[in-house]
């Protein structure tokens, strides 16, 4: 029976047969190799390449070894990609990307963990092999949460907007979409190292059938509404710019406000010489209106002027005062504002970005921070989803960096939202990554949940992203101006958005029993 088992098992290459000089030097090129997966330059196929590098190089390692492999594997990976964040400061980009490492170094220690168990048949080698594809859902699901609200940028699922395994999120939810990149990654490995023909040829076969399902659903796809419903909502986006970009980039707030008004009036214009449909809603960006159209008189006559003008309600994106503590917080809000009834429905952003809209620990940091003096109050979460009801469609509003954040997309989703619409301010970041960047999240949104996507932005990027993942029209980054689309409302549930969160907390829990079984099995096989 044992012999039986040797000849199943990993044959693999002696521990020492690189140098660690070697390895960590691989460590940086394939980590370097992963952030071209994402926006700037986008391509897709190097993130499976870059986790299988990163995975054999921690294969059948030691616990120390293979966790500074991946921290150094995560943090090349995390700078390059974060390269935007400069924008903010040198330090930041770093500080930022070291944090981040630390998480793949966790993979890392996982990894050595599971393929030693596997070389010792401790575990068998399909446990094992899903079980570190189970921990980059693990390590993601940690990181997206804990602690301060947690960081989902830049997980596996969003380098793949372009990829044909793309459609797996709509099958599983984003996090299983990271699995099968992770499972692809590791299976391609195990080809190399199994000595087994069988077990050879089921991994061929099971990397073959990751990318033939999503392509086999793509071309079969005849998705639509589960009401029958082929009506359609016609919804206006308006991107004004900012006089300037950069950190200073909503210091004239004025100014921000009179282009977002001045840009609806031309549209206005535009609907009434035909040019444009009427649009029944309009949607303005994150920090459209950054004078509290509540306290400022001229900036609700403002708003006002341009809702008249359009003759539709205006999603207006807003910071305004909190009614609880206004000395040190802020709401960023989303008002339905109509043109005769004014201000009526809000949202306030659920999940705003830690040290970027609130700052934990600010009596310390701000000692030592001077640029935290930029956000002197701290943005409060919201606790009720984006959710607009206009023309008999039902709208899930999300702000921003909520694109990336799980539990408040699948929550407008499952309570409702036929069509999700992103208020976004990149005016921070314009000419760099972080606005393609974001797209790519947006596009695989509208996949993963069979939705159209409308984003409106104040500097770029603007768009109406279909269910399907492609971008038409577009308002590119540095763009100023409006356009108006045609909307399907959809009301069906994906498989990803039913059972995408129960997948994931089943994915971690596995990996997690795994780990735990482990050093039981092992102590058993030391007794007998």
């Amino acid at each position: 029976m044992q012999v039986k088992i040797l000849q199943i098992g990993l044959v693999l290459m002696p521990r020492n047969s690189l140098s660690i000089g070697v390895r960590l030097l691989l460590a940086v090129l394939s980590g370097w190799l992963l952030a071209l997966a994402y926006p700037t330059p986008g391509q897709w196929w190097c993130a499976p390449i870059s986790v299988a590098i990163f995975s054999a190089l921690a294969w059948n390692q030691t616990k120390k070894l293979g966790a500074i492999i991946g921290f150094v594997y995560g943090f090349v990976a995390f700078l390059s990609q974060h390269t935007w964040l400069t924008v903010v400061g040198v330090d930041a980009t770093w500080i930022l990307s070291f944090y981040l490492a630390i998480w793949i170094g966790a993979v890392g220690i996982v990894i050595s963990i599971i393929s030693r168990a596997i070389y010792r048949q401790t575990i068998s080698w399909p446990i094992g092999l899903l079980a570190i594809s189970s921990a980059w859902v693990l390590e993601e699901f940690l990181r997206g949460r804990y602690p301060f609200g947690g960081y989902p940028w830049a997980r596996l699922a969003f380098s793949q907007a372009d990829s044909p395994l793309a459609l797996w999120s709509r099958i599983g939810g984003i996090p299983v979409l990271s699995f099968i990149v992770v499972a692809i990654s590791v299976a391609c490995v195990a080809i190399f190292i199994l000595a087994s023909i069988r077990a050879k040829v089921v991994l061929v076969l099971f990397v073959i059938v990751c990318f033939l399902i999503p392509i086999t659903l793509s071309n079969a796809s005849t998705s639509t509404d589960a009401n029958g419903d082929i009506s359609t909502i016609a919804i206006g986006v308006v991107q004004g710019g900012t006089p300037q970009t950069g950190m200073g980039a909503m210091d004239v707030r004025r100014a921000v406000l009179d282009n977002h008004v001045k840009h609806t009036i031309e549209l206005a214009q535009k609907v009434k010489r035909g040019e444009e449909p009427q649009p029944e809603i309009v949607i303005w960006p994150e920090n459209s209106s950054d004078l509290d159209p509540y306290v400022e008189d001229d900036a609700a006559a403002l708003i006002d002027q341009a809702v008249t003008a359009i003759g539709v309600p205006i999603l207006v994106g807003a910071v305004v005062e909190s009614k609880t503590d206004p000395q040190n917080e802020v709401y960023n809000m989303g008002i339905l504002w109509g043109p005769s009834t004014g201000p009526g429905e809000t949202y306030i952003k659920n999940a705003p970005v830690p040290f970027g809209e609130f700052i934990p620990f600010r009596s310390v940091l701000t000692q030592l921070i001077s640029r935290y003096e930029r956000v002197p109050r701290d943005f409060a979460h919201g606790v009720e989803p984006g959710l607009f009801a206009v023309s008999g469609v039902t709208l899930g509003d999300l702000i921003c960096f909520e694109v990336a954040v799980d539990p408040v997309v699948n929550r407008v989703i499952n309570e409702g939202a036929q069509v999700l619409v992103v208020q976004t301010n990149n005016a921070t970041y314009a000419g760099t990554a972080l606005p393609l960047q974001q797209l790519n999240i947006e596009r695989l949104r509208a996949i993963e949940n069979d939705r159209t996507v409308v984003v409106a932005a104040t500097t770029g990027i603007s768009a109406r992203i279909t269910p399907g993942g492609s971008v038409d029209p577009i308002l590119e980054d540095g763009d100023v101006g409006s356009f108006v689309v045609e909307v399907a409302p959809r009301a069906n549930l994906t498989p990803g958005a039913r059972l995408g969160p129960y997948l994931e907390l089943l994915l971690c829990l596995f990996v997690v029993a795994v780990l735990v079984c482990i050093p039981i099995r092992e102590r058993r096989g030391r007794r007998s």
